[in-house]
């Protein structure tokens, strides 16, 4: 499950970055980094009976550690 959210998120990225040219998301002078996303599905995975969510989320997380280090919210 966590290999599905790494590869799904990668897959997100290249789509992002490729396709859309979309490289930020900014709210304010803050960017936020897609592995706030993961976060947020990890907390809906407790709060729900939904572990595939639980593992998503951390899919996610661990896919932007690799390849953009351990952060979820930034000063632009």
């Amino acid at each position: 499950m966590i290999f599905l959210g790494y590869i799904g998120i990668s897959i997100f990225e290249f789509v992002a970055l490729n396709i859309f040219r979309k490289e930020k998301f900014l709210i304010s002078g803050y960017r936020l980094h897609h592995s706030l996303y993961g976060l947020l599905f990890i907390i809906i995975g407790f709060m729900l009976p939904a572990t595939f969510m639980i593992f998503l989320g951390c899919g996610i997380v661990l896919q932007h550690t690799v390849t953009d280090g351990f952060r979820f919210i930034s000063k632009e």
